[in-house]
């Protein structure tokens, strides 16, 4: 099972509760998260950070994965050795001399820690001249290092493509709990929030692969005041729990009492940034199938 997701959200300031304003939104997500969905997620980074090249001396181990940065961005695959940030792959290489010819291999470590070994290969430049930092040996293997590499993620691509030909069929039963019309509002937000990302829920959870449920809980903490938490919960065809995500905030007492209006699609995107990451996990996680040859 998935470990807790718990996003953090914004307390309401009691100088706005005191003043005679329209009560501000509560739930607003935490600018800090970036989610994972890939409608909101940041675009134009590197996905491949390459650091020094393992088994050259220092300078020619950096030289090297700057050179394999620069091959590989030729072949439209973004990729650099000086940059990086949590949504970005790393990619390692190391080097092995083999008699007149060089042996290297690859591996990548995904943003979430899994590991996938890559190939191994080698390349007809000398260990001489690369542990040198010869410029034209080091572009050379880069050269032939890049074509090989961006054939397997290549191929990576075409099988997660042929997977998500057959996206999971979601569905989203009423909340519990929740004061007001919040059970059916905080659905209605959450099913609104997936057709916009075209992920078309079905009606009901007859025949769904995966089912998204809430759970609503709110008491008073003071006078004027109450707590809400709210537990997306994420649930397999057999009703097995998959993971969830937490919400919680102070609010206004009441607050929650009538319709819940545009408080619920706040609730339901936060709620959903987190869900999508147990998806996009457990499909990672999924043996990718080769397409079958004719």
């Amino acid at each position: 099972m998935f470990s807790v997701k718990r996003f953090p959200l914004l307390i309401l300031a009691a100088a706005i509760i005191a003043a005679c304003q329209p009560l501000p939104q509560p739930f607003q997500a935490d600018s800090r998260i970036k989610a994972s969905d890939t409608l909101i997620r940041p675009i134009g980074e590197a996905s491949l950070f390459i650091p020094p090249v393992g088994g050259l001396p220092d300078g020619a181990d950096a030289a090297l994965a700057e050179a394999l940065a620069k091959a590989l961005n030729a072949k439209d695959v973004p990729a650099s050795a000086s940059g990086r940030n949590r949504l970005t792959t790393l990619l390692s290489v190391r080097l092995e001399p083999r008699g007149s010819s060089t042996a290297w291999r690859w591996d990548q470590r995904l943003p979430d820690g899994t590991v996938q070994a890559g190939d191994s290969s080698t390349v007809a430049v000398a260990p001489a001249l690369l542990a040198a930092g010869d410029a034209a040996a080091l572009k050379q293997a880069a050269i032939a290092m890049a074509e090989a590499i961006a054939a397997r993620l290549n191929e990576s691509a075409i099988e997660t493509v042929q997977i998500d030909t057959t996206p999971a069929k979601l569905a989203v039963r009423e909340c519990e709990g929740a004061p007001g019309d919040g059970n059916r509002s905080l659905r209605q937000a959450m099913r609104e929030i997936l057709i916009l990302g075209g992920k078309n829920p079905l009606p009901d959870t007859a025949g769904a692969d995966f089912v998204i449920g809430c759970v609503v809980k709110v008491w008073q903490d003071s006078p004027d005041s109450e707590r809400v938490t709210i537990e997306w919960v994420l649930l397999a065809a057999d009703g097995s729990r998959l993971g969830d995500v937490k919400q919680a905030n102070r609010i206004p007492r009441g607050q929650l009492a009538r319709a819940w209006g545009t408080t619920a699609h706040i609730i339901a995107q936060g709620g959903w940034q987190g869900l999508s990451e147990i998806l996009e996990s457990r499909s990672r996680a999924r043996p990718a199938v080769r397409p079958a040859k004719s």
